[in-house]
């Protein structure tokens, strides 16, 4: 017997024995979480039940949610997925875990093998704590830097470089064995409205669609990804109605379906989200629509109980539904979770062991240093620091610390002390013009400054952009004008679009886009400075004047 027909064999089994609000439940996926209370816990129970397909895990406590979820996986006859949104790793949900960077971030790397192994280090660890899908990676092709939702979480603006990273990520994560889901169909990049908040609309003409926003899908579907997720948007190219792509005929079966056709599983975006606020059942719509799985519906009891309806007024047809629930089962089979030994239950007692790992840390850190971005000038040569040699003499070279305030940025003085000693100067978020003047005074005789611009703030948890706007655009002008008495270098550990606020950048002798505050980019930022050949990245998107792919330190 070959592995497809002993998959097709035990769906069939399966699938013969449900009954059909079994079914239905096992093509939704309910958000869980510990801040929920008991009262929703005997509510997911009850659907856990019904036969309920998939959960999703959202921002929370590690140990408690994995606890929970062993309890629920105890109530179910066809152990559940258990799905996360973890573009970043497990981090974007769970703190435990050490934080990959954004997508944007990974987006300045010249290495596609290096992404593939981030996506793989990711599938490892969700993998380890039995979550198998990840609704990763964002396919979108963010061209608009006020997009208030995708932005850092794109892999850039350049569509074909989008689709390749994406797709080393893909493949990393799923060769983990976590399923990925493609998102947001057909394409979410270019909007300046939060889908969670209302309905973007995308206004281009096809043309359009199929050469920027369609592209990293077409070339995800090819390389395999599970899940294709479509998102809540208004595309009148696609469909003149007005309709969300989420619940649209035209654009869920028309065009991803049977024009780029995909066979795999579609799944919606959040279906409790202002984007897709219809005044009627999205559930009910997507379905209809052609989705195979309905993600986070406002109430999942009441949604099996209309699709039942439908089913016995004649509205729907059983050969859809079993189509869909195989398709779920199948990748089910695929993972082993069907299989008479499969355990779905996670070892409470043991998650430090994955959630610390040094070899995970090791690879976030030479992401971080290989994706540093050289804006402005170049670092040919090391900044010369003085050793410890002479205590008594003075450091060459003086560091103005701008907004420090968190653990994470004392990372940068920390590294830099591997060189060389630095004269350290401090300037709060707050600081007056005046106080900008006071320590600019105390800096005369020092040849070389560097100016570390920090965002003063945890990288934010999920959703939405990086945009910290961590200096108002006359504080860092002022910052600049030092650049006539040193020679001055900077860095910004922030979301690159933030150039276009701050052009006073031009003036420095150098200067880094370092993408966030976070330890890892801290260190890379130091070592930018004082290590040759260290900062390789490029420009994920056009900002400051500068094209997306701009480098100005390639070491050739």
């Amino acid at each position: 017997m070959s592995a497809a027909t002993a998959i097709a064999a035990d769906v069939d089994s399966l699938l013969g024995n449900m009954s059909r609000r079994e079914k239905i439940a096992q093509i939704i996926f309910e958000e869980v979480g510990t801040y929920e209370g008991p009262t929703a816990t005997d509510r997911h129970l009850k659907l856990v039940r019904e036969g309920l397909g998939g959960i999703i895990v959202m921002d929370d406590i590690l140990a408690p949610t994995m606890q929970l979820v062993n309890e629920l996986q105890s109530h179910a006859s066809i152990p559940m997925f258990v799905s996360i949104d973890g573009e970043w790793g497990a981090a974007m949900r769970f703190y435990e875990f050490s934080a990959f960077p954004r997508a944007m971030q990974l987006g300045a790397l010249d290495d596609e093998a290096l992404v593939e192994k981030a996506g793989r280090a990711i599938g490892e660890e969700l993998r380890d704590i039995n979550i198998r899908v990840n609704f990763a990676p964002v396919a979108d092709v963010n061209n608009n830097p006020a997009n208030p939702v995708i932005n850092t979480r794109s892999f850039g603006e350049r569509p074909e470089r989008v689709a390749a990273l994406a797709a080393a990520y893909l493949r990393g994560m799923q060769g983990a064995g976590v399923w990925g889901s493609a998102k947001h169909f057909p394409g979410h990049g270019d909007t300046d409205v939060d889908s969670h908040k209302g309905l973007p609309v995308l206004p281009f003409d096809r043309s359009r669609l199929d050469s920027i926003e369609l592209n990293p899908f077409r070339r995800l579907i090819a390389e395999g990804t599970a899940m294709v997720m479509v998102g809540h948007l208004d595309v009148p190219a696609l469909d003149s109605t007005g309709t969300p792509a989420s619940i649209s005929r035209p654009i869920v079966t028309g065009l991803l379906r049977d024009e780029l056709g995909y066979d795999g599983i579609i799944i919606t975006d959040a279906l409790g989200m202002k984007g897709v606020a219809t005044g009627g059942s999205a559930a009910l719509a997507a379905y209809k629509a052609g989705a195979d799985i309905l993600l986070m519906p406002q109430d999942a009891e009441g949604t099996i109980d209309e699709l039942d309806k439908a089913f016995k007024n004649g509205e729907l047809d059983e050969a859809g539904l079993d189509a869909r629930v195989r398709k779920v089962l199948e990748l089910k089979r695929r993972s082993g979770m069907l299989s008479p030994g499969y355990s779905p239950y996670v070892d409470t007692t043991a998650l430090n062991g994955i959630t610390s790992r040094p070899e995970t840390d090791e690879l976030i850190q030479t992401i971080c240093d290989r994706s540093m971005t050289v804006v402005q000038g170049r670092l040919r040569r090391p900044i010369q620091l003085h050793r410890h040699l002479a205590f008594s003499k003075r450091p060459r070279v003086a560091y103005v610390a701008f907004n420090a305030v968190t653990p994470e940025s004392g990372c940068f003085e920390e590294e830099i002390a591997r060189h060389g000693r630095v004269t350290r100067f401090d300037l709060p978020a707050d600081a007056t013009p005046a106080q900008i003047d006071s320590v600019g005074a105390l800096l005369r005789g020092y040849r070389d400054v560097i100016v570390g611009i920090h965002s003063g703030a945890p990288v934010p948890r999920s959703g939405g952009p990086q945009r910290f706007a961590a200096i108002a655009p006359e504080k860092f002008e002022r910052i600049a004008s030092w650049a006539g008495k040193h020679r001055l270098h900077g860095f910004y550990l922030g979301n690159p679009y933030d150039l276009d606020k701050l052009s006073g950048f031009k003036r420095f002798k150098t200067f880094i886009i370092g993408y966030s505050d976070t330890r890892y980019n801290n260190i890379a930022a130091a070592r930018a400075m004082t290590e040759r050949g260290s900062a390789r990245g490029t420009l994920p998107v056009g900002a400051g004047g500068l094209p997306a792919g701009y480098h100005s330190n390639r070491i050739r």
